[in-house]
């Protein structure tokens, strides 16, 4: 049986009082923590969960852009935020765009240099992952990143989903990546074009993709983000990652 992190976006509307705790007896044993639920939280609040719940809190997400206005400043900010809360990793975004220039490609990548620079210095993990609209929306253009900083503090970060909507075969990707692979993550939740659930883009090869996590000797935990759902209470999303694990554990 596989174990499993949850991603804290979906519940964006909650604070993390409400859904932790029940998130555990979902059968999660560690957090990702989105910036809504990290930019403002106090160090003894997130070692209080730690120890009520027995909940891991080991990463976090950002989705800013180093390119952005302050771009590099705000992620340079977010990694002191996962310091002072004894994180140890952060989850970045390549920043740019799907046609950005060879100058803009190189800017880009410059800046997650220093990125990776200032994770190292803190003894922190950057996982970059891809993302339609990105620089890094598929295969070739993450494989030009990590290529170009094969820093062992910068690793990377993998999703089926968004390789098969960059036109990509995700099996090939994640065999591709393998090398640097530091985690994985399914995205879940409603499917906006199906409605299908629990797994969006239900028309992937699921069980190739578990397969080849098994071939190349994954073992670490697997993150589900399970969005799409209008809640009124974090039940709902909660039953959602629940769900989404048990059927996820049918395909290894």
């Amino acid at each position: 049986m596989k174990t499993y992190r949850a991603s804290t976006l979906p519940f964006s509307q909650f604070s993390l009082t409400e859904f932790v705790g029940e998130l555990r007896q979902a059968g999660v044993s560690t957090v990702e923590l989105a910036q809504v639920h990290y930019s403002d939280v106090e160090a003894e609040t997130i070692a209080t969960l730690r120890d009520e719940t027995g909940l891991r809190f080991t990463s976090m997400l950002s989705t800013v852009g180093v390119d952005a206005p302050d771009g590099l400043e705000a992620l340079i900010e977010i990694l002191d935020t996962a310091q002072r809360l004894s994180i140890s990793t952060v989850s970045i975004a390549s920043g740019g765009n799907e046609t950005a220039t060879a100058r803009e490609i190189e800017t880009i990548v410059g800046h997650l240099k220093t990125v990776t620079a200032e994770a190292a210095a803190r003894n922190l993990s950057l996982i970059l992952y891809a993302h339609e609209g990105s620089l890094a929306y598929n295969l070739e253009r993450t494989q030009h990143i990590l290529t170009a900083i094969p820093s062992e503090t910068l690793g990377f970060y993998y999703s089926p989903y968004h390789f098969h909507r960059a036109g990509d075969d995700p099996v090939v990707a994640l065999r591709t990546l393998s090398e640097r692979l530091s985690s994985i993550y399914f995205n879940c939740g409603v499917d906006a074009k199906t409605g299908s659930e629990p797994f969006w883009a239900p028309e992937m090869d699921f069980r190739g993709i578990c397969q080849e996590i098994e071939r190349i000797g994954y073992t670490g935990e697997i993150m589900l983000i399970y969005l799409g759902l209008q809640a009124e209470t974090p039940q709902p999303i909660i039953d959602g990652v629940s769900k989404a694990g048990a059927k996820l554990e049918t395909y290894f």
